[in-house]
């Protein structure tokens, strides 16, 4: 009998390349460096994108205090958050590392829900999931799938402690080819 080989553990998930992204932003969005986007997907350029791509991406090396996008796509508004629209069964992540407070099938008004409480009075609210991937009291670092979405756009918040925050303002800017609200 031969010794089971080793399969290496990989810290991180996938992206779906859509129209008009871009590797940058891409990178960007997740808190990564370009080149290493690249390099985790052997690209030898960025040029080498094509849309449908599945790219993989690494979890960032050091959780940042900066709050990242949860996912790419159409901004729309939304109240007390944004709203952010996506293919269906794409990956929510966490927009910074926190512990789940709360992941709960039916929140009356949002649906599917995840509380992220990211120890330092921010919390970021993640509703009108289609699937959670997460169970309250998990550490999460940033850029951990979290959940996935259905037909409706996620609802995106973060909130210092009870009181709303402009979440455009917290979130890295957007390239101008990405809708706004």
């Amino acid at each position: 009998m031969t010794p089971a080989q080793a399969i290496p553990v990989l810290h991180g998930s996938y992206h779906q390349v859509r129209p008009g992204e871009t590797l940058w932003r891409i990178a960007r969005c997740y808190g990564l460096d370009v080149d290493r986007l690249a390099k985790a997907n052997r690209l030898p350029s960025a040029e080498q994108l094509r849309i449908g791509q599945r790219l993989f991406v690494p979890l960032p090396n050091d959780d940042s205090a900066q709050f990242f996008w949860p996912l790419l796509g159409a901004l729309g508004p939304s109240s007390r958050g944004i709203a952010i629209s996506a293919p269906p069964g794409s990956l929510v992540r966490a927009a910074r590392r926190g512990r789940v407070a709360v992941a709960t099938r039916q929140l009356t008004g949002w649906g599917k829900t995840i509380v992220v409480d990211h120890l330092d009075g921010y919390l970021t609210v993640y509703a009108g999931l289609e699937r959670l991937l997460v169970t309250p009291g998990v550490e999460m670092r940033q850029g951990a799938p979290i959940g996935t979405i259905g037909s409706v756009p996620l609802h995106f918040e973060i909130r210092h402690g009870n009181t709303s925050k402009d979440a455009l303002a917290l979130l890295p800017s957007h390239d101008a080819d990405q809708p706004t609200p």
